[in-house]
């Protein structure tokens, strides 16, 4: 039973990683050019180099209020469905110039 479930948790979070891909490509496609959405091109936003705003926060201990605001005004982070996903290069490149 307990594998079973197992399975199952490593199955939803593979589809959730690939649902994460998909909205930062509809969200590169949907943008126009010179917006804001643009950077989502880049590989800091890359779906390998983003993780959920808490392990961020727990990883690199750092406050889950200050990494959102490093998100907004450091464009560390990108919002999807509602929630922080943190570019992990982009934070590591913040920690080193502070």
């Amino acid at each position: 039973m307990t594998d079973a479930i197992n399975q199952i948790d490593q199955l939803i979070e593979a589809a959730r990683r690939h649902l994460d891909g998909l909205l930062v490509l509809r969200s590169s496609v949907a943008s126009k050019p010179g917006s804001e959405v643009e950077s989502f091109t880049d590989h800091d936003f890359a779906p390998c180099n983003l993780i959920e705003l808490p392990l961020a926060a727990q990883r690199f201990e750092v406050s889950k209020d200050k990494l959102r605001r490093w998100c907004r005004d450091y464009g560390i982070g990108v919002l999807q469905g509602g929630r922080w996903r943190v570019s992990i290069p982009r934070l590591r490149r913040h920690l080193d110039q502070s």
